[in-house]
């Protein structure tokens, strides 16, 4: 088996690591990475669900019969599976870095010790990571809704023209024309993938809140991230102009 196929929670470098911080009671900075290694794992799980349900849909779309429909959809669903890969190599990325840093922080701890092993731990930054996974699905699970929005657009119009191709023909056979029915939401392709559009836009949201929680609970990321924006701020005019007054003093 492949270092990418195994679960990083069986990877050899994480497992001597948990083992290492257990050992020298070091029960924060094991907490933190071991709640860093169970979400990358179980969101990889998600996603490699979400693509194969997505794989399928796609296959149901390919028999729709009107052309300009089955384009429309192939192109949501195509958007919706780049959302997915974007997903994937974000978890990818960030779990290569964690088992490269792994063997790095083995390393530090044989040749410094305990104390260095700890800010190893917090060098990781594991709240930043677990916020920019947060910002990513929160993305993703908008891009979610956008597609079931634009699915919702195209089934009406679809239900309305084949509402006006019934009373064409009742019309025409001397029949009363019927009014106006509502849409079918839990029938048929569109619904299907309409479902699927929802669902996954769901799970991504899910996966947003997960990350935010876990992000507070390893170090407050979020309030620091929001410190360090508002150090970027440029300063008032006014501000500036007392700054450089002060300067040209000096």
């Amino acid at each position: 088996m492949t270092e990418s196929a195994l679960a990083l929670r069986e990877h050899p470098q994480i497992i001597e690591l948990l083992s290492v911080l257990e050992q020298h009671s070091l029960s924060k900075q094991k907490e933190e990475v071991q709640a860093l290694v169970g979400y990358i794992d179980g969101m990889e799980e998600k996603l490699a669900q979400m693509m194969d349900e997505m794989k399928a849909m796609r296959l149901e779309v390919e028999k729709l019969h009107n052309k300009g429909i089955r384009t429309q959809c192939a192109q949501l669903v195509g958007t919706a599976e780049e959302k997915i890969r974007q997903g994937k190599a974000m978890l990818s990325t960030a779990r290569t870095n964690f088992v490269s840093a792994a063997g790095r922080m083995l390393g530090t701890f044989q040749e410094k010790g305990r104390a260095a092993l700890r800010h190893a731990v917090q060098a990781l930054r594991i709240p930043a990571v677990l916020s920019r996974m947060e910002r990513g699905f929160s993305h993703a699970s908008q891009a979610m809704e956008q597609c079931a929005g634009k699915l919702d657009v195209i089934r009406d119009e679809l239900h309305q023209a084949g509402g006006h191709m019934k009373n064409a023909g009742r019309t025409l056979a001397g029949k009363e024309a019927l009014e106006a029915q509502e849409l079918e939401a839990d029938k048929g392709a569109l619904a299907r993938l309409r479902g699927l559009f929802a669902s996954c836009g769901k799970t991504f949201a899910q996966m947003e809140r997960g990350a935010g929680r876990l992000a507070e609970k390893a170090g407050g990321e979020k309030s620091s991230v929001k410190t360090e924006l508002r150090g970027l701020k440029p300063a008032p005019e006014g501000q500036r102009r007392q700054a450089a007054s002060k300067e040209q003093a000096r």
